[in-house]
Order: structure tokens, then C-alpha cells, then sequence
């Protein structure tokens, strides 16, 4: 995954405090007063090994004072004419190579929620604690990112020099021959100039290595040529228990976030199944596709879900822009309010999911990675072997030397990524120990705390979570029906831009005929079966009346599990329709 790609994610509140987010609603600009000042003039120096956590620390303390006075200068900007769905469209249009639609839709939703809050909330006081700890935390981020790329540079800036050094001697030694003899053989010469190719292409490759020591050292306040960074063991997090669902962070995310504390001041109190079921009722195709099994790597499933984040950031907007133009007296005020606050906690259930979905994707990608670079390591030996290397051979090692530096770059970026993307996933799940009287502390309690945070967040929300979600039964199973085409293989079969965006528009329609059979389903995991059948007999009452089976089918290699409800022709064909009705699939054997 390129450089960029984990730039834009962890650096989320630089879109926020550029100038594309500038707009007005008639307030004045905030002003930093010094009693509220936590950075300090003269930093702490760096001691001894440097780990993630207090870079984490450094950046957030040092820089959160200008970030989040920046940050309020663009929601209460100075562009009256600008409406906030343009600052989606400029994010959206935005033109950056090689990234993943997810992490358009993280910035996106998070441009929502903030300016949600701001607009929600008439205390200033609170809309600017909250901007200091958004800023903080996107800090902290950042941090993580710009610290892996440090000790990345630190590590293998040595090893790079080494190599150039010793390539160079041999440019040198064919330069001296030259000047003696007045010439190389055209064998030489070509040798010469494929060397200095790859030397410029090593120079390259120090020279980013020194920009993001650069970077680092601005960031954090610290000289990095000066401390040893720690970042083998990298993050805290490299186990991530599979268990550990989305819903458990999307119930946590109620129970922590201080937005829905908001909700519960201004309209009501909201809890996780409530506006759960919201967010399936309004966009059911991509817990659908989640609970038929397909994976986040999957372009059907990966712009869906971007479809998905975008819809509901412009819902928010949408219901927000209704509701600051309601007068006060009106009767529709206090109904835009509890909409607007409905669009925001589907939001931030969404800001959940796709942190949650760039953490699945990121362990794709390293996998990915670390193929490729076994592969290379083989190629490395071979050229290695050969005892008498052509002009060819020695280029084409160098070359796969090169290359190698670059794959481990690339890895330790995707880890630096990965841990962007969960630290933001428990962010998000309102896990943080990030406050203004936190930050006013030494670096090393700062440091702390963010690490026995982490630890004890983790150990309060499970064992909270647990007890709210609730597990599914199990159904009955048999075997032996597996006819005929299903929705998921159909939605799977479109290209990206033309997936159907709900079921029956690509479905055959329900024709009159002896039925005996309705597929409501097809999935990889005979467990995702159970669980849709529990979704969609809870939604659809008259599908009580069935005995669900589930079956075994075999497609084009790949092994499936159908859910499927045998009756009576007249009574299939009319639950059929009532469920294609409600927005989902079903299919009449």
C-alpha cells in the first residue's frame, strides 16, 4: 500500500484544518487563550528509547493547541457561500493515487460528525473541548504513522548507504578505466549506465527515508539521529481476536461516545439495537453482503460500503442544514433535531464499521506484502549462487536489492497503517484517555496512560459488550436441496460501477407456478446463514410459520450454504413478495 494512502488516513484532521473545509454560520472565530495553552514553549527532551506511545504522546501535546484553533476556523470559517456537502464533494473528487475508496469515506464521516457536533450543541464551551480532543486524538495518529517511518529510516538508511557506497566503487572503477584506456566496450558501457540508474534509484529511496525523519522531528519535537526508536515490537495491538466483532465496538461507541451523551441531553437517550436496526432498515445491502460472507478485499463490498458512509454523511448534512434553517418557534424544530440526531448516530455506527474494515484490509495487504517478498528473497538467493555472474546478473541483484528495501518499506508502512486503523477503530469506539488536563501532564504520564488505557478499555468493553449482544440460536439443518442461481452470486457477478444497489432490481420476478422452495440466501459460513435467518424472521413475522434448512451447494469450485424454507406454492409466493417488499432477496424454486 503506497505511502499516500496511509498519509491520508492517519492524518484525517489535515483535511479539516485546510482551507477546503472554510465556511460560516455567522459565528465568530475562536481565539486561544493562554490559560488554555498546553503546549510548551520549551519541549521536554527525549531520553532513551523512544516507543510509539510517547511519539503518540509528543505530537498530541506539542501540536494540539494550533490544531484545534485551526480546526475552529474552519467549521466557523470565513466562506458564507460554501455549503458543507461541497466540502464532501471536493474529499470525494479528490484526486489521490492509489487509495482506497474506505479512506475517503473515513474522512468524509468524520467531517460530518464534527461539524455535526458544532451545530448540535449550543455550548461553545463543549464544541471547543471537542474540537481540541479530535485534534488530539488525529494527532496521536499521525504520530503512529510518522513514528514507524522513522524507525524504518533509522534502521535501513545505514544498510542503503553501505550498498551505495560499495556500488558506487564499481561506477567509479569502470569511470577510471575509461580515462586510461579512453573507452569501455559497449558491454562496459551499458553496465555503467544501468548501474547509475539504479544508483539514482537508491538516492531516491534515501532521500524520502531522510524527509520522513524530518517529518518525524517536527512532529514530535524530537531529533531523531539523537534517541534509539523502538518499533520492532511495534503496536500493542499486532493479535487482533477475531472475535472481537464490529457490533462490539458499535455497542461500545454508544455506551462511550460523548456525542451521544449530547443526543441523551438534547432529544433522548439512544441505545445500540436502536439505532442499529436504523442503519439496516435504511441501508440493508451491506450487512448483507457482510452476512453472506463476503469480504472487505471485494470490490463489490468495498463500494457499498463507501456508497454506504457517503449516503449517510449527506443525510446528516442534509437533515442539519433543514434544522439550523427551522426557525426557533417552529413546530418542525424539535422533529429536525431528533432526525438529525438519528442521521448522526448512524454516522458514527458507520465510523466504526469502516475503521473496522481498513483493519481486515490492512491484513490483506501485508499478506499480500509478505508473499511477495518471500518470493524475492528466493530470486536474491539464486542470483547470490551463481558463480560466475554476467554483467546482467550482477544488475538484476542489485536491482532485487533494491527492490527488497523497498517491499520491507512497504510492510512496515502497512503495519504503521494497521495500527492507525485500529487505535482510530477504538478511538471511534470512544476509547480515550486524550483531554486537555491529560495533556498538561509530563510526556512519560502522558505516555502511560495511553498504554494502560488501551489495556483496560479493551478488558471494560468486552466484558460490557458481552452482555448486551446477544447470541444467536441455532436452526435446524438438513441437507439436499441446492438448485439454481442465488442473489449473492448474481450481486457478485456485476462490475463495481453497476452493482445493483438493491435486490430486486436484478432478480427475475415472481411469476405465478407450483413453488415448493424459497432461497432466501447464499453464504461461505453455515453460521452467517443462522444468523440472517434470525434477521429476516424477526423483520418478516410470517416467516415464522417456516422450518429453515440450510444446504450444502457446490458453484464453480466454491462451496456454499444455502438458507432455504419449503410450503405451500400460494403462501411461498406471497412471503416472497413481502420480503423483496421490505428490500431484501428471495428466490422461488
Amino acid at each position: 500500500m503506497s505511502k499516500a494512502r496511509i498519509l491520508q488516513f492517519s492524518m484525517l484532521s489535515a483535511v479539516l484544518l485546510l482551507a477546503a473545509c472554510s465556511f460560516s454560520d455567522g459565528r465568530t472565530d475562536a481565539k486561544i487563550e493562554a490559560e488554555e495553552l498546553v503546549f510548551a514553549t520549551n519541549p521536554e527532551p527525549a531520553k532513551g528509547k523512544q516507543d510509539v506511545y510517547a511519539s503518540m504522546a509528543r505530537a498530541a501535546k506539542y501540536n494540539v493547541d494550533v490544531a484545534s484553533h485551526n480546526l475552529n476556523k474552519k467549521i466557523y470559517g470565513i466562506n458564507p457561500n460554501l455549503k458543507p456537502q461541497e466540502i464532501i464533494d471536493g474529499v470525494i473528487n479528490a484526486n489521490i493515487n492509489d487509495e482506497n475508496l474506505l479512506y475517503r469515506a473515513s474522512r468524509v464521516l468524520e467531517f460530518a460528525v464534527i461539524y455535526a457536533t458544532a451545530n448540535l450543541s449550543d455550548s461553545r464551551a463543549y464544541v471547543d473541548n471537542y474540537f481540541y480532543e479530535s485534534s488530539a486524538k488525529h494527532l496521536a495518529l499521525a504520530a503512529i504513522r510518522s513514528h514507524q517511518d522513522a524507525w524504518f529510516a533509522t534502521r535501513k538508511s545505514r544498510e542503503l548507504d553501505r550498498l551505495a557506497r560499495q556500488e558506487n566503487k564499481i561506477v567509479e572503477n569502470l569511470n577510471d578505466k575509461d580515462k586510461r584506456n579512453g573507452g569501455l566496450t559497449s558491454a562496459e558501457y551499458d553496465y555503467r549506465k544501468n548501474q547509475e540508474v539504479l544508483l539514482l534509484k537508491m538516492a531516491e529511496l534515501r532521500k524520502n527515508m531522510s524527509f520522513t525523519l524530518v517529518e518525524y522531528g517536527e512532529l514530535t519535537k524530537i531529533e531523531p539521529q539523537k534517541v534509539e526508536l523502538e518499533g520492532r515490537s511495534f503496536y500493542e495491538l499486532e493479535d487482533f481476536d477475531k472475535d472481537y466483532t464490529i457490533e462490539i465496538f458499535q455497542e461500545a461507541a454508544v455506551r462511550n461516545r460523548k456525542e451521544f451523551a449530547l443526543a441523551k441531553e438534547k432529544v433522548k437517550s439512544y441505545g445500540f439495537s436502536e439505532v442499529r436496526h436504523d442503519i439496516l432498515e435504511k441501508y440493508p445491502l451491506v450487512s448483507r453482503l457482510d452476512i453472506n460472507g463476503l469480504k472487505v478485499e471485494n470490490q463489490v463490498y468495498e463500494q457499498e460500503l463507501y456508497n454506504k458512509a457517503i449516503k449517510i454523511a449527506n443525510n446528516l448534512l442534509t437533515v442539519l442544514g433543514e434544522y439550523r434553517a427551522a426557525s426557533d418557534k417552529s413546530s418542525q424544530k424539535e422533529t429536525l433535531q431528533r432526525k438529525a440526531f438519528d442521521e448522526f448516530g448512524a454516522a458514527i455506527l458507520t465510523q466504526v464499521e469502516v475503521s473496522y474494515q481498513l483493519v481486515q484490509l490492512a491484513n490483506a495487504d501485508y499478506e499480500v506484502a509478505e508473499r511477495t517478498q518471500n518470493d524475492l528473497k528466493k530470486e536474491i538467493k539464486r542470483l547470490q549462487k551463481i558463480r560466475r555472474p554476467s554483467n546482467e546478473d550482477k544488475l538484476a541483484l542489485l536491482n532485487a536489492k533494491i527492490t527488497m528495501l523497498e517491499l520491507e518499506q512497504k510492510k512496515a508502512q502497512i503495519r504503521a497503517e494497521r495500527a492507525v486503523a485500529l487505535r482510530s477503530l477504538y478511538f471511534n469506539a470512544g476509547l480515550s484517555p486524550l483531554d486537555k488536563n491529560l495533556l498538561k501532564a509530563p510526556i512519560k504520564d502522558i505516555s502511560q496512560s495511553l498504554k494502560q488505557a488501551f489495556n483496560q478499555d479493551l478488558v471494560e468493553m468486552l466484558s460490557a459488550t458481552k452482555a448486551q449482544i446477544k447470541v444467536l440460536p441455532v436452526i435446524n439443518e438438513e441437507k439436499g436441496w441446492a438448485q439454481g442461481e442465488n442473489w449473492l452470486e448474481e450481486v457478485v457477478n456485476y462490475p463495481t460501477s453497476s452493482a445493483p444497489k438493491r435486490g430486486k432490481k436484478n432478480l427475475a420476478p415472481v411469476k405465478p407456478g407450483n413453488y415448493q422452495t424459497m432461497q432466501l440466501g447464499a453464504y461461505e459460513d453455515k453460521n452467517n446463514a443462522k444468523a440472517d435467518w434470525q434477521e429476516l424472521s424477526t423483520k418478516f413475522p410470517e416467516l415464522g410459520a417456516y422450518k429453515p434448512q440450510i444446504v450444502a451447494a457446490e458453484i464453480d469450485g466454491r462451496q456454499w450454504f444455502r438458507l432455504v424454507v419449503t410450503g405451500n406454492s400460494e403462501k411461498l409466493m406471497r412471503d416472497c413478495l413481502a420480503v423483496r417488499a421490505g428490500g431484501y432477496e428471495c428466490l422461488l424454486r
